[in-house]
């Protein structure tokens, strides 16, 4: 009887705890389909899984992931078709288990093996995926730690797969249903709340769970667990057409809005951040006894200093030192110079160094990060001169006009184009700086800015740099002395009277 309660207590709390994580995880991906649509581009690179026939499909695979682990999240919840969710969930699992393996173990200096369009083996470099992207960029996540976190949580999937096949698993009664909706939606929260820095989750499964509920109680048919099933993919539906059609809800990039883009091109010491301090006490073994000595780090100087005297005794002085050896006898000068060789060099014959262990000695502060979080913004202008102190350091507002594909632009007719244009003379004629920041040459933005009858310069910068500024294809972003105050799609670029109150 305890046994059965036990296990299902644990069946209960698996579900509670594996359903609300695939719901926050697919709703982090699906706030940025576009970023997951770049990762997965990353892994489909003939040097990490050689799959480049997959990418014209990337959009459409990363949504179908997306909306996918959100429904099974749900069915885990509302105890739907549990034999087939349990399967999908297991498979899913071990296949993002192998893949964050695989990721893990990358060497990034290796080799391997593929087959070319012609047909024929060849050997390139492997391109190794740093991140799996599993939260976005909302956790980032090393492959390591991609790889424990999905070890783990293939623990929780054991019992639920055990109880669906043996039938322990239904629709829920209410009850049932009142436990694990109020778990689901406090580790949701709490989630939300100490890890994203985001409410929305809560209230993005409360919908989810409701359009459900909805269905159980108002459908009376067969297949009501599979109209279920489409009111969750229609809510997922329609939060995942809003962030591809505009921005993501929630941006975790540091070009957010709030981020000041000049203080994230600094490093941690330029910006007056404090890394942790690490020191290495070392470990010893005496080569007589095999007795192991911890020599604590700033006392290592002070402790081979100490055992030369211990086995030495000081005789005299005058421009050498002096020493006899206390178990020999034997009479050693030392020129004042070169003491601290012949210390060290006795120490070195008494013992052996063994180990060295890494002690932390002071917290890093709570912002800190090692490497600039901007690294690769570079704007230049047509003669390839760089301006980006200089456009970032202007006092004010400065408008962007941004795309990172400006061809596609071009052949798509060039969407919302009239509404820049306005918005840019509006903001020119007021002193407001506006500029175009591209990846094309300046021959294209040239012919592009003619044809369009562009009103402001055109700037170059890394492609990969403009997808992480803004995810729109063209976007807006508007900065004020170096802060982002502001961004737009091209479907809702605002008028210039919008700004006129603007401090």
């Amino acid at each position: 009887m305890i046994t059965s309660k036990l296990s299902q207590g644990l069946t209960l709390f698996s579900r509670m705890f594996v359903g609300a994580l695939f719901v926050v995880s697919g709703l982090i991906k699906s706030n940025d389909a576009l970023g997951f649509m770049y990762k997965l581009e990353e892994y489909f690179e003939p040097g990490a899984l050689n799959l480049e026939y997959l990418t014209p499909y990337a959009l459409e695979i990363a949504i179908f992931v997306c909306i996918a682990e959100i429904l099974l999240g749900i069915a885990l919840l509302v105890g739907a078709l549990p034999k087939l969710t349990t399967v999908l969930t297991m498979v899913m699992m071990v296949f993002f288990t192998w893949l964050t393996w695989y990721t893990a173990t990358c060497d990034p200096f290796g080799m391997k093996m593929i087959t070319d369009a012609n047909g024929e083996m060849i050997e390139i470099a492997n391109q190794c995926v740093l991140e799996c992207g599993c939260f976005g960029n909302a956790i980032p996540l090393t492959a390591h730690q991609s790889f424990l976190k999905d070890l783990f949580l293939l623990i929780f999937i054991i019992p639920i797969t055990i109880a669906a096949f043996r039938n322990k698993i239904q629709l829920n009664e209410s009850h049932t249903s009142m436990i694990l909706y109020t778990g689901a939606l406090v580790l949701t929260f709490l989630f939300g709340y100490m890890m994203l820095d985001w409410n929305f989750p809560v209230l993005y499964l409360t919908l989810l769970l409701l359009a459900a509920s909805m269905v159980r109680r108002r459908v009376n048919h067969p297949k009501v667990e599979w109209i279920m099933a489409a009111s969750v993919v229609l809510v997922a539906g329609l939060v995942q057409i809003k962030t591809i059609t505009y921005l993501p809800l929630k941006d975790y990039r540091p070009y957010a809005v709030g981020e000041s883009i000049i203080q994230n091109r600094l490093s941690a010491e330029e910006v007056g951040i404090s890394g942790p301090k690490y020191a290495y006490d070392m470990i010893y073994t005496n080569n007589d006894s095999g007795e192991e000595i911890l020599v604590k780090n700033g006392n290592h100087q002070n402790f081979v200093n100490s055992l030369f005297i211990s086995n030495h005794t000081f005789i005299d002085s005058v421009n050498h030192v002096i020493y006899t050896n206390n178990n020999s006898g034997e009479k050693m000068i030392v020129r004042e110079d070169e003491y601290a060789k012949v210390v060290n060099s006795f120490f070195s014959q008494s013992h052996t160094h063994k180990d060295m262990v890494k002690v932390l000695v002071k917290e890093a502060d709570e912002n800190y990060f090692e490497q600039p979080r901007i690294m690769d913004l570079i704007m230049e202008n047509a003669e390839g001169d760089d301006l980006t102190d200089e456009v970032l350091s202007n006092k004010g507002y400065t408008f962007f006009y941004i795309s990172k594909d400006l061809e596609a632009v071009a052949e798509a007719g060039a969407p919302g184009q009239e509404e820049f244009n306005t918005l840019a003379n509006a903001a020119q004629k007021e002193g407001i700086t506006f500029y175009g920041l591209t990846n094309s040459g300046a021959d294209f933005n040239n012919t592009f800015a003619t044809e369009n009858a562009v009103p402001y310069e055109f700037l170059t910068c890394d492609q990969i740099e403009l997808k992480i500024v803004i995810r729109s294809n063209p976007g807006l972003v508007l900065i004020k002395d170096g802060f982002v105050v502001g961004k737009w799609s091209w479907r809702d670029i605002p008028t210039f009277s919008d700004f006129v109150n603007l401090p």
